[in-house]
């Protein structure tokens, strides 16, 4: 068997194949599973090898699902977000969240296999225009020291909300990429104020960053 390991979370069956084909390829041990077993899979796996575990995630609607993935997923192990489709803004997005790289259904598969071994050698994998659009905003973008903290006392449509909100998205926009009503967000952001104590935009961007 082979000691590194990787963890495809929320894959759709036809790209299965395609990802045993990878493992293969870069002597991988593939091992599938979904976000809510994510946590005791890769702690089984790791149980049984001592090598490196990349977890790919699958997201078919990124803005919408990458606010219910699990934090304590990120505290460890290495992560590429897989989508049908990649630019600046979104890779940015991924890079704020915590992922070393980021993958789209239609790049070439030898492209794919790259981005994963670079991210196993300990690099990252963006395209440059998105790394350096990170850095020339990262005094903008707040850090995610407290949201532990929120997590705890916010549902998962608030924290979609949330991490929305903390990208810079208004309320209009937020609407939009969740397909709800601006109504419906203004709710869940009066319930995440309430739930946090936090009065406004800018006292939630502060108790983010501390």
């Amino acid at each position: 068997m082979f000691s590194n390991n990787l963890l495809i979370v929320d894959f759709p069956d036809h790209l299965y194949g395609q990802f045993r084909h990878f493992a293969n390829l870069i002597e991988f041990n593939l091992i599938s599973t979904n976000a809510n077993n994510a946590l005791s899979t890769k702690s089984n796996a790791e149980n049984a090898e001592n090598g490196t575990t990349i977890m790919v995630h699958y997201l078919e609607n990124p803005l919408q699902e990458i606010g219910c993935l699990s934090a304590e997923l990120f505290k460890s192990d290495l992560h590429i977000a897989f989508c049908p489709a990649l630019n600046v803004e979104l890779e940015v997005i991924f890079i704020s969240s915590g992922f070393h790289g980021a993958i789209s259904v239609d790049d070439a598969i030898a492209q794919q296999i790259q981005s994963i071994k670079k991210v196993h050698d300990g690099d990252i994998s963006f395209h440059p225009k998105a790394v350096s659009k990170y850095i020339l905003q990262r005094k903008r973008i707040p850090s995610s020291g407290n949201r532990d903290k929120i997590l705890a006392v916010t549902t998962k449509k608030e924290q979609q909300v949330l991490s929305l909100i903390l990208h810079g998205l208004t309320n209009e926009e937020i609407a939009k990429e969740l397909s709800i009503s601006v109504n419906t967000v203004k709710m869940h952001v009066q319930n995440i104020y309430k739930k946090t104590k936090i009065k406004n935009r800018g006292q939630l961007f502060a108790f983010a960053a501390s």
